[in-house]
């Protein structure tokens, strides 16, 4: 099978380059992997390995004109803007995405009130998308007035942690869930710490995953990834999700996370002896899986 990613350039790119060696090296799948970017520069990128292809957007498009590849769920922007890749896109569960996904306001009202009852809250969210925001002191004429256009305007939430949370959900029970703790730096994970896989924020992902999905078909099947916060209070509350790996989910390669085994249907072989606590840098799972 050809896979195509697309803005390969991003973190989510080198992810899906070390899933896709690892899974190959291990399995000896004669899959090709073609890493696509809009900028010419990246063709002229050395890729890495003899079944890794870095090539222009325009060739990508060509090829899923022709019928020559899939694409594998790494990108944020393309299977929105393209209408090429969005067709394709919907031809596979892993790939497939809906436009209301990425309407952050119609995504909270749709999950609010499936997932009342859950640990994981979703914030208050107001119905207006074009605001005035004022501030009740400190104010004089049109001060610190800002006039906002198709916004998502939600409850202020006072974070203390944040999380990153890669799923692969092989059917509607078999969900492998790989939390983690991050920091966070121009929305870059910074620091991370790793958390057990079947640990207590991974069922409460869990009971969120299947309360909102039952079924492995929809916004929270196949591969995706969740955005989770914790207030002071203890409360988890839902951040946003996006149908695809997060961008620095290699890091969960040490724990044997493979989106490429799910879309083989080849069973996770899960580890979890390097998860200890312990904080570390992104570079530094680089430097160890190095």
């Amino acid at each position: 099978m050809n896979f195509i990613v697309f803005e390969s350039g991003s973190r989510a790119g080198l992810s899906a380059e070390l899933f896709f060696e690892q899974y190959v090296n291990t399995t000896g799948a004669a899959h090709q992997l073609f890493l696509s970017d809009l900028d010419e520069s990246f063709q002229h990128v050395v890729a890495r390995h003899p079944q890794v292809y870095h090539i222009h957007d325009s060739k990508a498009f060509e090829m899923l004109q022709n019928g020559d590849a899939v694409i594998f769920p790494a990108d944020e922007l393309t299977r929105q803007s393209n209408a090429i890749a969005a067709k394709v896109a919907l031809e596979h569960g892993f790939s497939s995405t809906l436009q209301f996904y990425y309407n952050k306001k119609q995504m909270n009202e749709y999950l609010a009130p499936i997932a009342e009852h859950c640990e994981i809250k979703v914030p208050e969210t107001f119905s207006l998308s074009s605001v005035c925001v004022k501030p009740n002191s400190m104010s004089a004429g049109s001060r610190n007035i800002q006039l906002l256009d198709n916004v998502c305007v939600t409850q202020k939430i006072d974070i203390v942690h944040e999380y990153v949370a890669d799923v692969l959900r092989y059917d509607d029970e078999k969900i492998y869930i790989f939390p983690r703790e991050v920091t966070l730096k121009n929305g870059y994970d910074r620091f991370i710490k790793l958390l057990p896989v079947d640990g207590e924020l991974s069922k409460i992902i869990k009971e969120f995953v299947v309360s909102v999905c039952p079924k492995n078909e929809g916004v929270f099947s196949d591969i995706f990834h969740l955005q989770l916060c914790q207030d002071e209070s203890g409360k988890y509350y839902y951040i946003e999700f996006s149908k695809r790996i997060s961008g620095t989910s290699c890091v969960n390669i040490v724990s044997k996370m493979n989106p490429f085994a799910l879309i083989d249907g080849v069973d996770q072989d899960i580890d979890t002896s390097f998860i200890n606590g312990s904080w570390l840098r992104f570079e530094d799972f680089l430097l160890n899986m190095h």
